[in-house]
């Protein structure tokens, strides 16, 4: 039985990631080794002797050692794959040799692209009225998300951001300093803020009780985000910015509702909120679309692919 180390990032949406594929590989009959990232040295990783080493990065946990481990670590005979959302995630120190692989969403040549997935029984909620009407969850302190934020806000008043508090206060002080919304609008920003959420458990009920869930670009967006998979597996209506792989996976209108403008964004918001019997219709099947196509199951049988077809995966 071939064994697999698990690298566990130090942040929510890693660990939920590094998890899920733990899962996929055990599924597969791998034996699997977890380690959190900063219970991590080279000597461990030497005695752990894995055929392959799976690591997922994203923004909060870049750290030298790991990057120096990576570089460090020449076990000839282990694959080590490398996940992000985004190729520049990757610390760029991290050598592209034979033995490593660098996965990600977006479409950079000469790399190797996977869409993002979830567990969709981790969001199982039942659904018993909504709580609340217009979300989002993230960091809304990007310029393009404060300005669609300052929009809704001023057509529809107070809605519901969920975050950290110092991205939030950091995007009050940005609207402010850039004028996007008046005093007047700006205390209502500030009342819409709800606090961060801790775990999976209460982001899908948070999700699946809202009649609009809203994804907002951070830069230009041309891959699914993974907080639309979340949103889908747990049953929640889906307004997002449009883009050509996500309607590609995802079927425009029936599956998920787009926004090419903020013009659209606001009058797509107004009409799901008059209409919520269809929003109703479209979440149920954009949800059976990520739980029967976007697990984490699905994911690494396409990673497991390329390294049979690089003919790696035996050494």
């Amino acid at each position: 039985m071939e064994k697999v180390l698990v690298i566990i990032p130090n942040n929510n949406k890693g660990r939920y990631i590094a998890k899920g594929y733990s899962d996929a590989f055990r599924a597969m009959s791998y034996f699997v080794i977890e380690k959190k990232i900063y219970n991590l040295n080279v000597d461990e990783i030497k005695n752990i002797n894995p055929n392959i080493v799976f690591i997922f990065w994203s923004d909060m946990d870049r750290n030298a050692d790991i990057v120096s481990f990576l570089n460090e670590c020449e076990l000839k005979s282990t694959i080590y794959i490398n996940l992000a959302e985004s190729l520049c995630d990757i610390p760029h120190e991290v050598k592209d040799a034979d033995n490593v692989l660098l996965f990600s969403s977006d479409n950079k040549k000469k790399k190797f692209r996977v869409l993002p997935a979830v567990m969709p029984e981790s969001y199982k909620r039942k659904f018993n009225g909504y709580k609340h009407t217009i979300t989002f969850c993230g960091n809304p302190s990007y310029t393009e998300r404060e300005k669609l934020l300052s929009k809704i806000i001023y057509n529809f008043g107070i809605i519901n951001v969920f975050c950290r508090s110092y991205d939030f206060y950091k995007s009050v002080d940005d609207i402010y300093k850039n004028k996007f919304l008046s005093d007047k609008y700006i205390d209502l920003y500030r009342e819409s803020y709800r606090g961060y959420i801790e775990n999976q458990k209460e982001l899908s009920y948070i999700y699946s009780h809202s009649k609009i869930n809203i994804d907002l670009p951070s830069k230009s967006e041309k891959s699914i985000n993974y907080r639309c998979l979340e949103i889908l597996a747990s049953g929640g209506f889906l307004l997002a910015p449009h883009n050509k792989t996500l309607v590609k996976y995802l079927d425009d209108g029936q599956e998920i509702e787009t926004f090419k403008s903020s013009d659209d964004l606001i009058d797509k918001i107004r009409f799901y909120i008059k209409n919520t019997n269809l929003a109703l219709l479209i979440t149920a099947k954009g949800k059976r679309n990520i739980v029967s196509n976007h697990s984490f199951h699905d994911r690494l049988k396409i990673i497991l692919k390329v390294l049979n077809d690089k003919n790696i995966s035996n050494r």
